[in-house]
């Protein structure tokens, strides 16, 4: 297996539109601190939930790991995150 520059194993996740991309640790960190989190939670939720994400897995079900752990630390952020829809391209 390879890592990609942020140390993370080369996992190809299904974005929405049915895409495939690599995992990207970095970018969900972003999309948390976007949604309020605190740079510690983003960070403490980023590292955990790059630990439980498998090959194929979508970013739905991604995204619902990592509210379910902000949830545990920010209440609000976390019905932030859960909220937001980015539009498609």
């Amino acid at each position: 297996m390879h890592k990609n520059k942020g140390g993370d194993f080369l996992v190809k996740i299904k974005k929405r539109s049915g895409a495939m991309q690599d995992f990207d640790r970095a970018k969900l960190k972003r999309s948390l601190k976007k949604a309020g989190a605190k740079e510690e939670h983003a960070t403490k939720v980023a590292e955990t939930v790059a630990g439980r994400v498998r090959e194929g897995m979508t970013t739905a079900e991604i995204k619902q790991h990592a509210a379910t752990e902000l949830g545990r630390m920010d209440e609000r952020a976390a019905k932030a995150y859960e909220t937001f829809r980015k539009p498609m391209r």
